[in-house]
């Protein structure tokens, strides 16, 4: 299917629209364009103003109001109280912040990441969150996410969401050291910890920027079921209930792990914009 093809009958279902304008509210929002030669384009700005998706109009307009096709869409992992200036994204407004783990490998590899997904899913339902956790399979990899809502506001307040949040992600991983350490392989396959003030990562039911795929949610219960045939775009396979939470089920963790590990252990790039943060992500593509 051609490029603007897929893209114009994929944006325009309604439950994509649903989706993807949902999870967007409060973030900031990043978006891969086609520009007139065919190239893609990172697009974070409409005239001096900082994309935002707020309703399914917003989507459908999307486009229009950046004069070229779009292909991906982005949102960031933290979240705001209002998004209309530049001032309003500074990490400082944050009121929440999106645990999330990076599971880098290639499609072809896909069972190897489930095998380390479920792993990470082990760990975390060990340390008493289950219901708000949910994947996210995006191109080569898969995302595991907290929602956001599952850390109570009286915790939030210790400390930023983005430190919870760094934390949360640097404590499981080391557990997923121990148990590697114990005799677990996981033979190209990379799981990192990017959580920083300019992270974002790809909204559900977006297309990939460059696969033929559709970014879906599922459920842990599900992990087992996952197969490459879930992205595709014609007849993907998505789970909404990445909505569902349970308000405070990640407090222990995120305590323990603020504890444990610290805050977000970046200095030297805290001192960065928000644009240099959000381009050095872009690069590391």
């Amino acid at each position: 299917m051609g490029y603007q093809r897929l893209e114009v009958e994929h944006y325009s279902r309604v439950e994509v629209q649903r989706e993807i304008a949902e999870f967007c509210r409060a973030r900031w929002v990043a978006a891969h364009v086609i520009d007139k030669s065919g190239k893609l384009v990172f697009r974070r700005y409409i005239g001096r103003r900082p994309i935002t998706i707020k309703s399914q109009e917003d989507l459908v307009a999307l486009s229009n109001r950046l004069r070229a096709p779009v292909r991906a869409i982005y949102a960031t992992a933290n979240k705001y109280p209002k998004i209309e200036r530049v001032e309003d994204v500074d990490l400082s407004k944050a009121h929440l912040c999106t645990p999330t783990w990076d599971i880098d490998g290639r499609l072809q590899e896909w069972q190897e990441t489930i095998a380390v997904a479920k792993e990470i899913i082990t760990i975390l339902r060990d340390e008493g969150v289950e219901k708000s956790v949910y994947l996210k399979w995006s191109g080569n990899g898969c995302h595991i996410h907290i929602h956001e809502g599952a850390i109570s506001e009286s915790v939030i307040k210790r400390a930023h969401p983005l430190d919870f949040a760094y934390a949360i992600v640097d404590y499981v991983n080391m557990r997923l050291a121990e148990r590697v350490a114990w005799g677990l392989k996981f033979e190209g396959i990379r799981v990192e910890n990017k959580m920083d003030a300019g992270r974002v990562f790809t909204c559900p039911l977006s297309l990939h920027r460059q696969l033929d795929v559709v970014c879906v949610c599922l459920k842990p219960d599900q992990v087992d079921d996952f197969t490459p045939d879930w992205i595709k775009p014609l007849k993907f396979r998505h789970n909404p209930e990445w909505r569902i939470f349970e308000e405070g089920e990640a407090d222990s963790l995120a305590i323990k792990a603020y504890e444990t590990v610290g805050g977000y252990s970046a200095p030297s790039r805290r001192g960065k914009s928000l644009d240099q943060l959000i381009n050095e992500w872009l690069r590391k593509f």
